[in-house]
């Protein structure tokens, strides 16, 4: 049997999911020792909660692949790929956009950076990362096996870094960066230093193609366009429908 490949699904929905069969049940058991409810049906109705639980969990799980895999699609069309480029995916995760875009490339090959293990200074802000950006199967093994499952592991190369710190990558060496839900994540005072680093590696006249919220408590994505339009960058933002409160910020360095 062929393996298909995991690039995972937002954590959060998981956790919601599985808050409101807690909940539930709990209720259910209050009924139980107010209202002197049979146990039959108590465990008739904690089977209907979990059955709901999983469904739900896999039937999001279609759905969502189903839209980013449009999503992939419309960012392929704005990067009109030539086959040659030099790709830098940022927050790559289990390498969704970085396979998706080394399909399209002939002689071009495309870096995906991550933090996968590398150590956090707290275990504060490993928990609030975990749940805030990972997806399950957001490991640099699971990259790497996606890549070879979809035949494409010798055009992708996937790395374990910390992209607030300066990029392990030479000024000027990538036609497009790529990234999906990531600089959202970035603390306020992290994003300019990143930003600078994005500008420092891209080639002039290369493309930006990001995907981000368009609002999200200390985050707007205005402020981002203005950051790099004043940068001398020529660009767009773009509403994806399917995600709401997201678009796609598209454009060139000038």
């Amino acid at each position: 049997m062929k393996q298909k490949p995991n690039y995972g699904f937002p954590l959060y929905q998981v956790f919601s999911r599985a808050l409101f069969a807690i909940i539930i049940i709990f209720l259910l058991i209050l009924l139980t020792a107010t209202q002197g409810l049979t146990v039959i049906v108590i465990l008739i109705c904690v089977l209907i909660v979990l059955i709901y639980f999983i469904f739900g969990v896999v039937l999001f799980k279609k759905k969502f692949l189903k839209y980013r895999k449009q999503l992939l699609k419309k960012m392929i069309d704005l990067a009109d790929i030539k086959g040659d480029e030099i790709v830098l995916d940022l927050g790559t995760g289990a390498g969704f956009l970085a396979i998706g875009f080394a399909n399209f490339l002939k002689n071009g090959k495309i870096y995906g950076v991550d933090r996968y293990d590398l150590k956090y200074d707290s275990l504060a802000s490993k928990l609030f990362d975990k749940i805030k950006i990972n997806f399950i199967g957001n490991t640099l093994k699971s990259a790497k096996r996606n890549a070879k499952i979809e035949n494409q592991e010798e055009k992708c190369e996937f790395i374990s870094a910390d992209l607030t710190k300066p990029f392990n990558f030479d000024d000027d060496c990538f036609d497009i960066i790529l990234s999906s839900q990531f600089l959202y994540c970035l603390s306020p005072q992290k994003r300019n230093s990143v930003l600078k680093e994005i500008d420092r590696v891209l080639k002039k006249g290369g493309k930006i193609i990001f995907f981000e919220s368009t609002s999200f408590m200390s985050w707007d994505i205005n402020e981002i366009k203005q950051f790099l339009e004043n940068a001398g960058y020529n660009l767009d933002t773009i509403p994806f429908v399917k995600f709401k409160r997201c678009s796609i910020l598209y454009g060139f360095k000038g």
